[in-house]
């Protein structure tokens, strides 16, 4: 029988994954446009040199809440596997009240070194990086209530979280811009947007428990959360090596232009990438709920199939109207990325569909499938050295066209081996 059922309108209740899945990923998407749109405004009003800094200071909260979201997906597959929603909640706040002994010092310290930071990183505002500072006590609580408001799969928090800090962070930058708060102002508002974060993945009765928290031990508990994260975490070295070392080697082996065109391109595979992200945080607690014996793997192939489904609308829009699609996005000194662009954007399409294979196969127990994401990610970055240096005369259409190989190749490897796994409890 077909993946997709005899019903197929019955895959969009919110007791299917397709339903919280689709409701998750307009959500995901809306906030990824706005991003955009934030990027753009500010790239307008700041100037290249400021611009910069803005850049260099948002790469930072992202490198930080990028490290902590294995940790999100650890604490989201501890709180599906469990039983009690009650308990889940008081070790949430346990993890998080005891995280400031390690956050709050943190804070200090890059406060009283942001004027040596700053100079380090070429950044024009110490003040800036303190004011952002101030926001660390909040980031792995934030990670945390996402992370259980995912295992739960409370997809109104889930939503509201999301949609509550990009809304603070885009309006908060450009009022306090206006006002003449400059950089520092913007970094306010990202402080304030990560607080607001934190502050709606929680409820009433989540602050309720507050007490009962304090007096819990989580020496355990943090060693069984860290224990999960490492897969996850190392996915996500998978996910930075892939989609963010390019940049590297264009600079190293191509002109500064073209190193410049090659920084559009991967704008261009990240959108494609993060536009299905969504899913996996809609999977993940899924699969984990199930029990161990559980032989389907539908909902990870019901995913895969819409989002093949929306890529290949999405291509068929952007194949035939390319150059319009980068002056939009990278505007008019990238036009000659146009034959290109569908090369990157499908690159990005294909990646998460190993994301979404080796979200599964962690979520089921199946470790190693981080390991060989990243060995891909590894393979790709040697590889495309490699063929540069023996052939220095390569274009980014064959640059590029290599890179979707190696990962069409990976995501081919990873289905292959959710099929094998699949077959094997069948048989079993």
């Amino acid at each position: 029988m077909s993946l997709l059922a005899k019903k197929p309108l019955g895959l969009f209740r919110p007791n299917s994954i397709l339903g919280p899945a689709a409701i998750l990923f307009v959500s995901a998407n809306i906030a990824n446009a706005a991003n955009l749109f934030f990027n753009m405004i500010f790239a307008r009003l700041m100037g290249p040199a400021l611009f910069a800094d803005l850049t260099l200071l948002l790469t930072l909260k992202l490198g930080v809440l990028s490290f902590l979201g294995a940790l999100q997906f650890a604490f989201a597959e501890r709180t599906a596997k469990g039983e009690n929603k009650r308990a889940s909640k008081i070790k949430a706040h346990a993890i998080s009240w005891q995280s400031l002994k390690v956050s709050v010092p943190v804070m200090f310290i890059v406060i009283a070194s942001s004027g040596l930071l700053s100079s380090a990183l070429n950044f024009s505002s110490p003040l800036a990086l303190s004011l952002l500072a101030l926001a660390f006590p909040f980031f792995l609580p934030m990670v945390i209530y996402r992370g259980l408001t995912q295992g739960l799969i409370d997809v109104p928090k889930i939503v509201l979280s999301i949609q509550v800090e990009w809304i603070l962070r885009l309006l908060g930058s450009i009022i306090l811009w206006k006002m003449g708060f400059g950089l520092p102002g913007i970094a306010v508002a990202v402080g304030l947007s990560i607080i607001a974060g934190f502050v709606f993945s929680t409820d009433k009765t989540d602050l309720d428990l507050c007490e009962t928290a304090r007096k819990t031990r989580v020496g355990s508990e943090t060693k069984i959360v860290g224990a999960l994260a490492m897969p996850y975490l190392i996915l996500q070295l998978a996910q930075v090596l892939v989609l963010d070392s390019d940049i590297v080697i264009a600079k190293a082996v191509f002109s500064a232009e073209t190193a410049g065109l090659v920084a559009g391109l991967l704008l261009i595979q990240r959108v494609f990438f993060f536009a299905f992200l969504s899913c996996s945080t809609i999977l993940q607690p899924y699969v984990a709920k199930q029990k161990v014996e559980r032989k389907t793997s539908k909902e990870l192939f019901l995913l895969l199939t819409g989002i093949a489904f929306i890529s290949a609308i999405a291509l068929m829009a952007i194949i035939p109207n390319s150059e319009l699609v980068v002056k939009v996005m990278l505007g008019s000194d990238y036009t000659q990325l146009a034959s290109i662009v569908w090369i990157s954007a499908l690159t990005g399409a294909v990646f998460i569909v190993s994301h979404l294979c080796a979200i599964y196969q962690i979520a089921k127990g199946q470790k190693l499938a981080a390991i060989m994401v990243l060995a891909f990610g590894i393979l790709q970055l040697i590889s495309l050295s490699t063929v540069n240096h023996l052939f220095p005369e390569m274009d980014l259409h064959s640059y590029f066209s290599l890179k979707l190989a190696i990962q069409t190749l990976c995501a081919v490897c990873l289905l292959g081996t959710v099929m094998l796994t699949h077959t094997k409890r069948s048989n079993g």
